[in-house]
């Protein structure tokens, strides 16, 4: 199939792509990368009047590495950041981006752009909410404002941007531990049938600053705080990771689909868990 008819706009500012999706409201999409709004669009799930292309505004594609993390603005590419000496200041980034379909895609999709999808099954929104980032917003009308990313992502394919407002920028702290993902996908370079992205530091051989996030098992990303208060102060081992994963088996309610059952959902996002713990270990 093929896309209804809408109006293409190109602009070359940032002022100039704010005053158009303030014009148009809930009428206008916005492209980045394309490679979830074409095959939306083409399916006439999405019939957007007016499609807003940011792929020539420069001031979208600054990436800024400081001591607190990484700024990456909205268009940076997934294959640039991928491959920036600044990727390794967050960790966990780069092995994020290598979970981005396939080269093809990732020299394509946009930081900004899989952030603002909000897939929960994706690995960049979940990153997000594992190390407690934030999602820059701006509009013509109140400038600009950040939204932690567990507030952001709301549903799935759900944010909280305003129609006036553009996902111009985000941010990845840095985590002073290590950061470990692990997911399981039918093939490689498909979306995750569930997954984890685990992390903590440890100082005298007890844990601290443990995150333990899920995706692909809900509407967003979820965090397990009742696993995360487990493990802070505990001795890292066996023991206490499948404590961690008990407590993500307990409080899950995932729903089925035809990739995988609730119940399997359930054991594999806490076998996951396990296995990402006891790789950090």
């Amino acid at each position: 199939m093929k896309p209804p008819p809408f109006d293409y706009a190109d602009p070359r500012t940032l002022a100039e792509a704010l005053e158009l999706v303030a014009d148009a409201g809930d009428d206008a999409a916005v492209i980045a990368g394309g490679q979830s709004l074409i095959p939306l669009m083409n399916l006439r799930l999405a019939r957007p009047e007016l499609v807003v292309d940011l792929r020539h505004i420069h001031e979208l594609t600054a990436l800024e590495k400081s001591p607190a993390g990484l700024r990456a603005a909205a268009m940076v590419r997934a294959a640039t950041l991928e491959q920036h000496p600044a990727v390794d200041s967050v960790p966990g980034l780069r092995p994020a981006l290598g979970h981005i379909g396939h080269s093809q895609i990732r020299a394509r999709t946009t930081v900004g752009g899989s952030i603002a999808h909000a897939d929960p099954a994706a690995e960049l929104p979940a990153l997000l909410v594992a190390l407690d980032g934030e999602v820059e917003l701006t509009s013509s009308a109140r400038g600009r404002r950040l939204v932690p990313a567990a507030d952001f992502l709301v549903g799935p394919l759900m944010t909280s941007r305003a129609a006036d407002e553009l996902v111009t920028a985000v941010s990845f702290p840095a985590h002073r531990g290590r950061v470990v993902i692990a997911e399981l996908a039918k093939r490689p370079g498909d979306f995750a049938v569930a997954g984890t992205i685990c992390a903590y530091a440890s100082t005298e051989g007890v844990i601290s600053d443990a995150r333990v996030c899920l995706f692909g098992v809900a509407g967003t990303p979820v965090r397990v705080g009742r696993a995360e208060a487990l493990l802070d102060g505990a001795a890292p081992g066996p023991d206490v990771f499948a404590a961690a994963a008990d407590e993500v088996r307990a409080g899950l309610e995932p729903q089925g689909d035809l990739h995988g059952s609730a119940d399997y959902r359930r054991h594999l996002a806490a076998t996951l868990v396990e296995r990402a713990l006891g790789g950090m270990w």
